[in-house]
Formats: structure tokens, C-alpha cells, sequence
């Protein structure tokens, strides 16, 4: 755990919320199909679903920008398109049948980009403060 001291608990939280984003959307199948009790409550609700999508996006978009604009590095910014483009894909076009396969896309697609971006943050040469 000492390696990943210097990430912010902003940071920390952000790649939490898109991994949670990313199991809460794989696990919906399983979940609809084997307890319809669990899947009516407000775990499987729209709204729980938006403010978790929209908080995963505010905390992606502020952190890796931010980032970004330190290391110049374009591709955790290109991942976090991806998603901000799944999600469009997702609104435009899915069934609700197909909206599981989509959130476990978006939250994939930060999660990479937070990786990509720890990567950029430990080979970096420039001082980066905790």
C-alpha cells in the first residue's frame, strides 16, 4: 500500500466509484434474474444508477483533467471520452435489456483511465505533492 500513498483521497475515491459503477452494472444480470426483490430496491433504481454514473463523471472529469493539465499525457483523457461516449450510445440508442453491458463499459473506461493516468503519475519526473 506504501506505493499508492501519494494518490489523493480524492483520487482514491474517484477510481472507487468507477469500479463500483462497473460491478453494480455486471452484477444487474445476475441480480434480475435470480432475486426481483433485490433488483426493485434502491440499489437497481434509475436514480441510484444516475447519481453513481454522475458522480463517477464529475470526479473522472475534475482529477484526470487536472492531471492532464500537470503531465500533458492525452490518453487517461481519451478513455474517459470513451466513457462520456458509451454513455451517449447508452442514452441515444440501448435497450434496457443492453444497459448493464453499457455501465459495466463506462466504469471499465475510467477505471482504465485512473490507471493509465496512476502510471503517467509514478514514472513522472516532476514533482507531484500528496
Amino acid at each position: 500500500m506504501k506505493k499508492y500513498r501519494h494518490l489523493m483521497n480524492v483520487e482514491k475515491m474517484g477510481l472507487f466509484f468507477s469500479i463500483a459503477c462497473a460491478i453494480h452494472c455486471m452484477t444487474l444480470p445476475i441480480f434480475l434474474f435470480f432475486a426481483p426483490y433485490i433488483a426493485s430496491s434502491f440499489a437497481f433504481t434509475t436514480t441510484f444508477e444516475w447519481i453513481l454514473v454522475s458522480v463517477s463523471f464529475l470526479f473522472a472529469s475534475v482529477l484526470l483533467f487536472q492531471d492532464y493539465r500537470k503531465h500533458r499525457k492525452p490518453i487517461p483523457m481519451m478513455f474517459l471520452g470513451l466513457a462520456i461516449v458509451v454513455k451517449l450510445v447508452e442514452i441515444t440508442w440501448a435497450k434496457n435489456s443492453t444497459d448493464w453491458a453499457f455501465g459495466l463499459l463506462l466504469g471499465l473506461f475510467i477505471s482504465i483511465g485512473y490507471w493509465v493516468n496512476y502510471k503517467h503519475k509514478v514514472a513522472c519526473t516532476c514533482k507531484i505533492k500528496a
